[in-house]
């Protein structure tokens, strides 16, 4: 796979950065003029020639103007592009990682790389490298024009010009350190937000509000201590660089002056050199500090392209065709960085169409299982067999595509019932009229003014815990699957619902390994087999 980096996207806009390139010369070139001109217009001989004079000047500064508004809006619209582009290639990655690569990040780390380390992107990268190229333009047009009028005045400013853009090469570092240190704080502060958010119910009803307040302040105290070093470290290049820039001018007027005593200038050039001493003071003060944004965003740059170069989870496993065995012989598993196996000793069969349970306390390792039947994780000792063949060896999208998982809580998204079970692919309406059936939604769905265009607020917020599972089963009802693992879908639903929930399940004309604590239940003498899982060891019931 190609390394990509983020000047690709940039680079792929080649036609806007032409015409970039062109109105920035446009406005690099007028910008100075405008000033230039006064050497002319003060030495005019007489009223009309200065009027003239003035009229070019009103001429100059529109036409410069106009270069500036266009090659303004030409480079926002690349950054907006190449920042849209980025962002696009990072979540496809992520989308391909494996469930275990994605929990070894975290949603919170996800969340800042596509929202705050996209956004310095865009501010401490890509814009600061247009306003060096900008404000770069404009010095050289201003330097070109100083050669003309004086060369010993150009060689004093570049003798003063030099420090401002070499002195925060040596803060980089500092920048760096600080800019990266603040992005890492970031995450960790959107990961604890969206925690207190996410449990805000839990924290209304146990009245703990002060108590997460408190803890939210503390996270966004070290996020302030955080930004405000790093704004620090930026104030102090920036008012040291200030301080060197700010004698360009009393050097011009120094320098003019002494010329003009000697009869080398005349006080119009003197007046217009001083006059054009702020189109080089600016892009010096602008180029060292967007130079050290750039620098100091390189952190955030290296983490944005090992997320876009990262490779996608390796697909190119076995074929496998339809599934009618699963077999778990003497299965282990420990969690990454544990020493305690949650699996010992797992063993079962399941043959074509069966339905078949796994029963036990909670944390004895029936949902661990599970995953591992779903190619979460591939390291595990023992053997998983499918067809004969080991499961961590099967091809994972060709293995999804025959094996269906529903949590114990289905998700939903903030979108219409329609989508949240086809997930926005193309199913005929018999299918999925026959899926909404299969799941027990039927008159539901009938008695809805919107039907299946009915939204459904974030997470299933507006809906029944029955009516979340259900539509978790159409989604798998509608995609005919050899195999579906249902992992405590009862759990949090009352025994009536559970009962019917359950028999919709048993009901799908594919093998069914569904996870349950619930042993009592009246759906349990449905199931052709019943295994317990205590302590880590599977055994029949």
């Amino acid at each position: 796979m190609k390394h990509r980096t983020v000047n690709d996207y940039f680079k792929q806009q080649w036609p806007r950065l032409i015409l970039f390139a062109a109105f920035t010369l446009g406005v690099s070139f007028f910008a100075p003029l405008k000033n230039f001109q006064l050497k002319w217009l003060i030495d005019s001989k007489s009223k009309q020639e200065a009027l003239g004079y003035m009229g070019l000047v009103f001429a100059i500064t529109f036409v410069s103007w106009f270069f500036e508004r266009l090659s303004r809006r030409s480079f926002t619209k690349i950054a907006c592009g190449a920042v849209e582009q980025v962002r696009q290639r990072i979540l496809e990655q992520v989308l391909h990682r494996t469930v275990a690569q994605y929990n070894a990040e975290g949603d919170a780390a996800y969340l800042s790389l596509l929202t705050t380390d996209l956004r310095t992107l865009y501010d401490d990268y890509y814009m600061s490298l247009f306003s060096i190229v900008f404000w770069g333009g404009i010095m050289l047009c201003a330097l070109a024009m100083y050669l003309y009028i004086s060369p010993v005045m150009l060689l004093a400013i570049l003798l003063v010009t030099i420090p401002p853009l070499v002195l925060p090469r040596r803060m980089n570092e500092r920048l760096k350190a600080t800019r990266d240190a603040f992005s890492l704080q970031m995450a960790d502060y959107t990961q604890q937000l969206k925690e207190l958010l996410g449990g805000f119910e839990i924290i209304r009803s146990f009245l703990r509000e002060d108590a997460y307040a408190a803890l939210h302040q503390k996270a966004a105290r070290k996020a302030r201590e955080s930004e405000l070093d790093y704004q620090q470290s930026l104030n102090a290049m920036v008012t040291n660089t200030s301080l060197i820039s700010n004698l360009i001018f009393p050097v011009v007027m120094l320098v003019g002056l002494f010329l003009a005593f000697d009869g080398r200038l005349t006080m119009g050039t003197v007046s217009t050199a001083a006059s054009m001493a702020n189109f080089v003071i600016t892009p010096c003060h602008q180029i060292a500090q967007c130079w050290a944004k750039v620098k100091s965003s390189q952190g955030i740059r290296q983490r944005l392209e090992a997320a876009m170069a990262e490779p996608q989870a390796a697909e190119q496993g076995e074929p496998i065709g339809h599934i009618d065995s699963i077999q778990c012989e003497t299965v282990r598993f420990a969690y990454p960085n544990t020493a305690e196996p949650v699996l010992k000793d797992a063993s079962l069969t399941v043959d074509a169409a069966q339905k078949v349970a796994l029963v036990g306390e909670s944390g004895c390792g029936k949902s661990t299982l599970a995953k591992l039947l779903f190619q979460y994780y591939p390291d595990y000792s023992g053997d998983i067999l499918f067809n004969g063949r080991q499961v961590r060896t099967l091809d994972r999208t060709a293995l999804y595509r025959r094996v269906g998982y529903i949590a114990q809580t289905a998700y939903l998204f903030h979108d219409t019932i329609r989508n949240n079970i086809c997930l926005h692919e193309d199913f005929p309406d018999e299918q999925l009229a026959h899926a909404i059936a299969a799941a027990g939604l039927t008159d539901w769905v009938a008695s809805l003014p919107d039907g299946l265009d009915t939204v459904i607020s974030e997470n299933g917020k507006n809906l029944s815990g029955g009516q979340r599972q259900r539509i978790g089963i159409a989604r798998l009802a509608l995609r005919s699957y050899d195999l579906i693992i249902a992992d405590e879908i009862t759990a949090s639903l009352d025994p009536d619902t559970s009962q019917q929930v359950m028999e919709n399940l048993i009901a799908m004309p594919c093998m069914v390994v569904a996870i349950t604590h619930d042993v009592a239940g009246s759906f349990m003498h449905q199931f052709d087999k019943v295994y317990r899982v205590e302590h880590g060891v599977v055994r029949v019931a």
